[in-house]
């Protein structure tokens, strides 16, 4: 089961991930949270994926979709903390070049102020 633990910080959310990003465990858990967020108005968001201990290719679209629909809006999302089995993962599908990665929560949400 994925937990993900909310805290806003200058006006971007800090979503921390606990669990796999996968079509077992939290199939549209990230996204369901991406569209609570925009009804909220904030559509700055930092997944930081510190304890997250795997991703599928379910997972992995999840995080482009919700890119995608913050991106829609005016929006953005970046990630921090990732560990090092998926930061192989999203060098090897190129998402590297999709999304912007920071080794800090604070990091991100500097880069998303500016």
């Amino acid at each position: 089961m994925i937990k993900i633990i909310e805290k806003l910080v200058d006006g971007v959310a800090v979503c921390i991930i606990e669990g796999k990003l996968s079509g077992i465990e939290g199939k549209g858990t990230i996204q369901d949270k991406v569209r609570d967020l925009a009804r909220k108005k904030i559509n700055r968001v930092v997944l930081d994926l510190g304890k997250v201990s795997w991703v599928d290719s379910t997972g992995l679209g999840e995080l482009i979709a919700s890119l995608s629909s913050l991106k829609k809006s005016d929006g953005n999302m970046v990630l921090c903390n990732i560990q090092s089995p998926v930061q192989s993962l999203l060098k090897m599908t190129n998402l590297t070049q999709i999304f912007d990665t920071f080794e800090t929560a604070e990091e991100a949400v500097g880069a998303l102020n500016k």
